[in-house]
């Protein structure tokens, strides 16, 4: 379809791979994962593989690229799932399924739910019925769904803020509050286990820029740090570092896949 001259959105948008021996420190690749492409979320699957889910704007949907090693990919489209399921977080449940946690986002109406999707293999989904959460009017975009020792944690993109979500079973949150994260027009977050506690990222400001902060308890936040900043100019991110999706590899070390823009937005 043909967009406003000024609009923004996925078929402007590039993944890109960043590598790190501690979480804080990143070494672009400067290795294009996809074009046309947003929105990613990594995991570690069950065979030790990585799993890059994403929004795939050519192929209107969901896609998954998959590797062994980081360097070579295999790229698999999601099945089951319709058009306005974006913003893709993947989570490994205790029986070996993966659980398709997205943001549903109708050509008409509000962004305001969450839903999930079930699979055997990680890429046939089939819907599950009803929402995860929702709250009619209100933006609710980017899950980003974690395991927190007894508990499932989501935090949600309400464009303003991070909010905070819990569940006991993964299939009804509840609200619990915002984030006390400065984060400007909403985060777009991934949060990992380290030791201690957990690791956030997530972009803001203008350029947008990726930042991290560290909390024990899911309460209490460290000062967030600048750890990927917009690249030089003439490079693939000088017009911004966005997205994060980072994962920790078994092997040791973690990597980044972030998006950056293909041409300069226009809000920038």
């Amino acid at each position: 379809p043909d967009m406003p001259p000024d609009a923004d959105g996925p078929w402007n948008h590039r993944i890109l791979i960043a590598c790190s021996s501690d979480g804080l420190s990143w070494q672009r690749k400067y290795t294009i994962l996809a074009d046309q492409a947003s929105v990613p979320d990594a995991i570690i699957d069950k065979e030790g593989n990585i799993r890059v889910y994403y929004c795939d704007y050519f192929n209107g949907g969901i896609t998954v690229a998959i590797s062994k090693d980081g360097e070579n990919w295999i790229y698999k489209r999601v099945k089951g799932l319709s058009p306005e399921w974006a913003d893709p977080d993947v989570v490994i449940l205790p029986d070996g399924r993966y659980r398709l946690y997205a943001s549903y986002f109708p050509l008409v109406g509000s962004q305001d739910r969450i839903v999930s999707a079930i699979s055997e293999d990680g890429i046939n989904f089939i819907p599950e019925e009803g929402n995860r959460y929702h709250e009619p009017g209100t933006l609710l975009a980017d899950p980003d769904v974690f395991w927190a020792g007894d508990h499932w944690v989501m935090f949600v993109d309400t464009g303003g803020a991070l909010i905070m979500l819990t569940s006991e079973d993964g299939l009804n949150f509840t609200k619990i509050g915002k984030l006390e994260l400065e984060v400007d027009s909403g985060g777009v977050s991934c949060t990992i286990p380290v030791e201690g506690g957990y690791r956030i990222y997530f972009h803001r400001g203008k350029p947008l820029q990726i930042y991290s902060a560290f909390t024990s308890d899911l309460k209490n936040w460290s000062e967030p740090v600048l750890v990927l900043e917009a690249g030089e100019p003439g490079s693939l991110d000088e017009f911004g570092t966005a997205d994060p999706a980072v994962v920790k590899l078994p092997q040791g070390g973690y990597l980044m896949f972030y998006k950056t823009w293909i041409n300069p937005p226009k809000s920038l």
